[in-house]
C-alpha cells in the first residue's frame, strides 16, 4: 500500500509516483525477508517534506524507515511517538544492494523486539 501526504493530508495513491526514491521504496518492500514486514509494510510519500518512507505498525507504534534524498546520505530509522519522531538507529546503505538494505531493516525491527 501507498499513501501521500501533500498539504497535510493523507490520501492512498492509486497512480504510481515515478521519483527515484519511491522506485527504491518499492524495490526493498518487495525484498522484506518476512511475510509479517511485507504484509503490513506502508510506502508514504510525504510531498509536503520531500521524502519517501516505509513505515511499519510496530509493538512500540509506528516506526519508519526514512530513504536518503541522495546518494551516500544515511537511511533513518525513525520511532513516531506521541511526544515526537526520534531517531532510533540510522546506517549507510548506498553501496548496498535493495535485498542487503531489506534485510537490516528486517533485523533491526526483529533484534528489538519490534516486529
Amino acid at each position: 500500500m501507498e499513501i501521500v501526504i501533500s498539504g497535510g493530508k493523507v490520501a492512498p495513491r492509486t497512480d504510481e509516483i515515478t521519483t527515484p526514491q519511491a522506485a527504491k521504496a518499492r524495490r526493498i518492500a518487495n525484498f522484506l525477508p518476512r511475510p509479517e514486514l511485507l504484509r503490513d509494510a506502508v510506502i508514504e510519500h510525504n510531498q509536503d517534506d520531500n521524502t519517501t518512507s516505509i513505515r511499519f505498525e510496530t509493538t512500540a507504534g509506528p516506526i519508519r524507515i526514512l530513504l536518503p534524498v541522495a546518494q551516500g546520505f544515511e537511511f533513518h530509522i525513525i520511532h513516531d511517538s506521541d511526544t515526537g519522531p526520534r531517531i532510533l538507529g540510522t546506517f549507510r546503505g548506498a553501496s548496498l544492494s535493495v535485498r542487503a538494505i531489506a534485510f537490516r531493516i528486517s533485523e533491526f525491527l526483529r533484534t528489538r523486539g519490534l516486529k
